[in-house]
């Protein structure tokens, strides 16, 4: 059977399955000591944005963070409410949150930040985030620039769950010019009885490191950029197309 649409609304259920080679305890240990080294607000207020079912959020709480998530699925969100009962949750799109000085770190791994669309949306995006921090605070996110991005790089992911077996693929679609990146996603259910197919087309945006690192700077951020390696702190070679994009709001910038 054929199936189309939300998938990770009908599949939720399933999502920690699809992403259990997902190191979330390096990338919180990595935030953590991102944190350490860029951030100078005195508290330990953590937003988590497309936070998905809480995963991250989990092992930030494990560190002292008080935490936030934000994600546009309510399945999402009501699978972090179990993980994280004492995390605020606010539904919405990347683009419309509103906080005024609330956080010391904001967070989106998982290329999340793309799906932001289009560079409107992107810009919008940081211009909130920035607000939301803390003066002295920082935002971290990973970014792929579309000019790295080749065909046939798709990701598979295997296993068994509930007496089926699953297969999850996903992978970019970049036509090699304007702003849309396409993530194509397609699941596979093999059970005794039957074998069910999911598709998808998630709309996201193109961009390079180079403009997201202008639209940062126009935000208001000193901007560093990391290699994404999440066992270090590394300084960008300015080769890779794969990004931790490091900002940090001045400690003078106090809200009136």
């Amino acid at each position: 059977m054929e199936h189309s649409g939300s998938l990770y609304t009908d599949l939720s259920v399933y999502y920690d399955g699809f992403c259990h080679e997902v190191d979330y305890a390096a990338q919180a240990e990595f935030a953590e000591r991102a944190f350490a080294c860029f951030g100078h607000s005195e508290g330990r207020a953590c937003m988590d944005l497309a936070c998905g079912t809480g995963q991250l959020l989990a092992q930030m709480g494990a560190r002292g963070f008080t935490l936030s998530g934000l994600d546009n699925s309510a399945e999402m969100l009501a699978a972090t409410a179990v993980r994280c009962p004492d995390a605020e949750l606010v539904l919405c799109d990347l683009a419309s949150f509103s906080f005024t000085s609330r956080f010391d770190v904001i967070t989106c791994f998982l290329y999340s930040l793309h799906y932001s669309h289009p560079v409107a949306a992107i810009r919008e995006t940081l211009i909130r985030a920035y607000q939301a921090l803390k003066p002295g605070g920082v935002i971290m996110f990973d970014l792929v620039d579309c000019q790295g991005i080749t065909p046939h790089n798709d990701v598979i992911t295997r296993l068994e769950q509930d007496g089926a077996h699953f297969t999850f693929q996903s992978g970019w679609r970049y036509s090699g010019e304007g702003e849309e990146l396409a993530l194509h996603v397609s699941i596979c259910r093999d059970d005794v009885n039957d074998t069910q197919r999911w598709t998808d087309r998630h709309v996201m945006t193109a961009t390079t490191i180079a403009d997201v690192n202008k639209l940062m700077e126009a935000a208001g951020f000193e901007v560093t950029i990391l290699e994404r390696d999440f066992t270090a702190l590394r300084q960008w070679d300015e080769q890779s197309f794969n990004v931790v994009m490091v900002g940090q709001k001045a400690l003078a910038d106090e809200e009136l």
